[in-house]
């Protein structure tokens, strides 16, 4: 018996049942016929994804891909045929759009700036945090930079 449940009128990320509808959709596990996933392994890769319902649904893709890549593609006289390897590209193709998605709307990713100048001011006065190995200025790092602007 398969654990599938999905509503189109709930999707969204700040919901457990949203959440779930939402990675299904990205999936494209939508079809109660033809289940990819169980709701139960969707619960477990949201967990392990801090409920991040891309970087779900790329661990979800990847899944899929693993079940199609144990299958062999098949063809019967020419008149009918099965080809799994072409499911297996499809789910990590989507896998990797998904995890790039996960990236693009979570920020992560190099960025520079951004940092206001009260942050650093606040950041620097903290006695408690550890005094950095550089700083600003070439070949003025401690220990033999005195912080002199003259020190050479």
């Amino acid at each position: 018996m398969s654990d599938f449940t999905y509503d189109i009128d709930d999707l969204n990320t700040t919901t457990a049942t949203g959440r779930r509808n939402a990675v299904r959709f990205l999936v494209g596990d939508t079809d109660p016929l033809d289940v990819q996933v169980q709701d139960d392994e969707i619960a477990f890769v949201l967990t392990e994804s801090s409920n991040n319902v891309y970087e779900a649904g790329a661990y979800c893709c990847r899944a899929i891909a693993a079940k199609y890549s144990r299958r062999v593609d098949t063809e019967l006289d020419g008149a009918l045929s099965a080809s799994y390897s072409d499911l297996h590209t499809h789910y990590m193709a989507l896998a990797e759009t998904l995890e790039s998605e996960s990236k693009r709307q979570s920020g992560l990713g190099v960025k520079a700036g951004g940092l206001s100048k009260a942050t650093i001011s606040v950041v620097r006065q903290d006695t408690d945090r550890v005094t950095p190995s550089f700083r600003r200025d070439r070949f003025r790092n401690p220990p033999n930079y005195n912080g002199s602007a003259d020190y050479e």
